[in-house]
């Protein structure tokens, strides 16, 4: 009779780890992106280099377009332009763009980003999105 009680509890305990939801982590990212802009400061008028790292972490090729945009204090998103990628596994390629900064720009801090869809392909709201943000200050 022991060891049914026992085996009972033992299986019960058992039952109840197993039904335990265990915690999920987020799926990483298959892309890392970094972005940077030299000289980090301008007037109006001036041109800056942007720069982004991508790398594809994934053990197969990876098709991609990343997109460069600027968003002024003033809410002005201006498309910097983008470049179509194709990467081996493992592969880190640079990418860079000029930006030149119009006369009339507002002074303030600006917001530069880069950001891909996997595959260059929206598929609906699985879309997978990535993307780096640094700043430029405009006196």
């Amino acid at each position: 009779m022991r060891n049914y009680i026992i085996k009972s509890f033992l299986a019960v305990a058992c039952l109840a780890l197993v039904s335990i939801p265990l915690p999920v982590r987020a799926q990483s990212s298959d892309l890392g992106m970094s972005i940077s802009v030299n000289p980090t400061s301008t007037s109006p008028g001036g041109t800056v280099g942007v720069f982004a790292i991508v790398t594809n972490y994934t053990s197969k090729n990876l098709k991609t377009t990343v997109t460069f945009t600027s968003l002024s204090p003033c809410g002005t998103e201006t498309s910097l332009g983008y470049n179509r990628l194709s990467l081996y596994p493992g592969q880190t390629v640079w990418v860079t763009v000029s930006y030149p900064i119009p006369p009339d720009a507002c002074p303030g801090m600006y917001s530069i980003s880069i950001s891909e869809k996997s595959g260059g392909k929206p598929s609906g709201n699985n879309a997978a999105q990535n993307g780096a943000t640094c700043y430029l200050s405009v006196n």
